[in-house]
């Protein structure tokens, strides 16, 4: 698969990796070895060139960080032990 990355609100990548096998939020490598990334905040990963998909975004949404899981689990504990959020 080819992806593509692009600055945030453009509608033209700024780069084209061919041969993706295997991508995250940070980096993206390619069948041959290359390795891109890490990504600067203000750019995301589409799968179509006209840069209308959100790649990193949904992987992170997929994907959570361990201090991300830590606060749900916190507040969901907080929920089932006194009905309300944790201070």
């Amino acid at each position: 698969m080819n992806l593509y990355l692009y600055k945030i609100g453009e509608t033209a990548p700024v780069l084209e990796m061919e041969e993706v096998v295997s991508y995250t939020a940070d980096q993206v490598m390619t069948a041959g070895g290359a390795v891109y990334g890490p990504f600067s905040g203000d750019c995301e990963l589409s799968e179509t060139p006209d840069c209308a998909g959100k790649l990193r975004a949904d992987w992170k949404s997929e994907h959570p960080t361990a201090e991300t899981r830590l606060e749900e689990l916190e507040s969901l504990m907080a929920d089932m032990l006194f009905g309300g959020e944790a201070e």
